[in-house]
């Protein structure tokens, strides 16, 4: 799902072709972790096979090169990737709740409140999580650390979520 969403949401802008959309989507899931071509283009078949994207041929740059594909994202696949972002299963995954959150503008206002709501319910059963591996005997100074530092993690998350949920006149459902 990471996948059809990163590559639908680069075409939100323009159409682009493999190579362009391979250099896009190494940029946007970041440095430690890669598109590969493999991946693109199993992922650009299966979008093509559920008519979520167009493909058409240009002109290649390169003199006596074959054509090369230029893919669009069609109306089914924008309502693709409106369905993949408001998904609530995507507060369970860091990286998916975040691409969610870059591409707020796609997903309806009850969907924010639902996603942020159980991004929040997420948080708190982690947290409840950490406070009892903090609790169990045997800890060293350094899975102390890690533990402090996790907790603090996910009190921040919570407390920007909120932040973020009360500047957007979302309802959080944490009064």
């Amino acid at each position: 799902m990471v996948n059809e969403t990163v590559v639908l949401a680069l075409l939100l802008e323009k159409p682009k072709h493999g190579y362009l959309l391979l250099e896009e989507a190494d940029r946007m899931i970041g440095p430690n972790e890669t598109f590969d071509t493999k991946r693109l283009y199993t992922t650009l078949r299966r979008l093509e096979e559920q008519g979520a994207v167009s493909v058409a041929q240009d002109q290649s740059p390169v003199k006596g090169a074959p054509p090369r594909k230029v893919y669009t994202i069609a109306p089914r696949g924008f309502e693709r990737l409106r369905t993949l972002v408001a998904d609530p299963k995507n507060a369970l995954d860091r990286r998916r709740f975040f691409l969610s959150l870059s591409l707020w503008f796609l997903i309806a206002p009850a969907a924010r409140s639902a996603l942020v709501r159980e991004r929040l319910l997420w948080l708190d059963a982690e947290q409840r999580h950490m406070a009892e591996v903090a609790s169990l005997p045997g800890h060293t100074p350094w899975s102390t650390a890690v533990h402090t530092f996790q907790r603090r993690q996910i009190a921040d998350e919570r407390r920007w979520l909120l932040e973020l949920a009360k500047e957007m006149g979302l309802d959080a459902g944490d009064d």
